[in-house]
């Protein structure tokens, strides 16, 4: 069966470009965005959290004067790009004016208007392959402006609540005289929170719909991989993690948010230099297994057999 890609509604997200390649499907937002506000099987259950209430937004005053009066950035949900380190109203573009899609030989790409006072152009393009349950999304961004830019690409999955993520610390052994693992956390993170185990070979976050204060943190993902299971369906977030490359907020190439809503899968690319005109890529694989997690997410040795399949 080819890939089928056509225009359709999807919840109260207007029009949106759904492909599918009659395992999974996708759905991409073009009126907004973008965003990619389903993955899943066809016809069943989307892994990916949507804020169809739209609770999830920011707004300030530095946006405003920024931006325009009253303007917001909205969360929308699902898998999104961004750029780091993170600044405030910088990072924050109110990205609600309509994409430009274009059919590739093996996807489609997303391209929303140019950031006018931040002058980057950042899009993705999602790759899908007949008979696979995985996408490949390729994050771009352009430096547009006249300066020199030093930033990385940050590519973020927002998924539903009530399941657990897997994170990998590293294993390079190295030098034993230096460290080999660093874990950051943001000013309002409780190490003590009962959502978060940290082991010797992995972290997990057990997300809890009545614990709604916020738990950042990030590491140095060396192994390049992070899961996340609700239910029966697991979410694998695959990426490169480049060795001695200089990456955002003490050296994390993979961060996690968690709130009462959703957790937020994230991966970074190194940090570049980039001049007027040039550009950078990121590219992830996004694969969706139907695979439960062990029932205690502290026992490190089941999820060492857990992840064994998709590492």
């Amino acid at each position: 069966m080819s890939i089928e890609i056509k225009e359709t509604e999807y919840e109260n997200y207007g029009k949106c470009l759904k492909l599918s390649n009659g395992l999974i499907d996708i759905v991409v937002t073009i009126e907004f965005g973008p965003r990619i506000v389903r993955f899943g099987f066809i016809d069943e259950a989307n892994i990916l959290y949507n804020d169809l209430e739209r609770r999830n937004y920011i707004s300030s005053d530095s946006m405003s004067e920024r931006y325009g009066n009253g303007t917001a950035f909205y969360h929308y949900g699902g898998h999104r790009v961004w750029l780091s380190p993170e600044k405030m109203p910088e990072t924050y573009y109110p990205d609600n004016e309509p994409v430009v899609y274009g059919i590739l030989p093996e996807g489609v790409s997303f391209t929303p208007p140019r950031q006018k006072r931040n002058d980057v152009q950042l899009s993705f393009e999602v790759m899908m392959s007949e008979g696979a349950t995985d996408i490949m999304v390729v994050h771009s961004a352009k430096n547009c402006s006249k300066e020199k830019l030093t930033r990385a690409l940050w590519a973020l999955t927002m998924v539903k609540g009530g399941g657990t993520e897997v994170i990998p610390l590293s294993k390079d052994a190295g030098d034993p005289l230096l460290p080999n693992r660093l874990l950051t956390l943001w000013p309002y993170s409780d190490i003590r929170d009962s959502r978060l185990f940290v082991g010797n070979r992995f972290i997990t976050i057990r997300h809890d719909t009545n614990i709604s204060h916020a738990l950042k943190i990030g590491v140095n993902n060396t192994p390049g991989w992070a899961s996340y299971t609700c239910g029966d369906y697991t979410l694998v977030k695959r990426y490169l993690h480049t060795p001695q490359a200089a990456y955002p907020d003490y050296g994390c190439s993979y961060e996690t948010y968690a709130c009462g809503d959703f957790i937020e899968m994230e991966s970074l690319s190194p940090l570049y230099a980039l001049e007027p005109g040039e550009g950078i890529r990121h590219v992830e694989n996004l694969s969706l297994i139907k695979q439960p997690f062990p029932s205690d997410p502290t026992d490190e040795e089941k999820i060492e057999k857990f992840s064994a399949n998709f590492k």
